[in-house]
């Protein structure tokens, strides 16, 4: 049986793509400034994407990335909300 592993910058990148994500999120439900929120997500949301792009390989790490996107999607749409209404 072949076991892939990563690299530790690749693990590290997965963490800062979900942390960027839940800091996207926390951001636009408390913020006042939803522009600044939706911005924030969208980095996230591109941070979270290379961060897949690098973890390919190991699905854990992949899992720990696509959370952070999940969580830049919702502070998106938070932020988008607020925005709208």
């Amino acid at each position: 049986m072949q076991q892939h592993t990563t690299s530790t910058p690749t693990k590290i990148a997965c963490f800062v793509s979900m942390f960027a994500g839940i800091f996207a999120a926390v951001f636009s439900f408390v913020s006042r400034n939803h522009n600044t929120a939706l911005v924030f997500g969208i980095a996230a949301i591109v941070i979270g994407g290379l961060s897949v792009v690098k973890a390919h390989k190991n699905i854990d790490d992949t899992q720990v990335a696509t959370a952070g996107i999940f969580m830049a999607v919702v502070a998106c749409a938070v932020a988008l909300w607020n925005i709208y209404h």
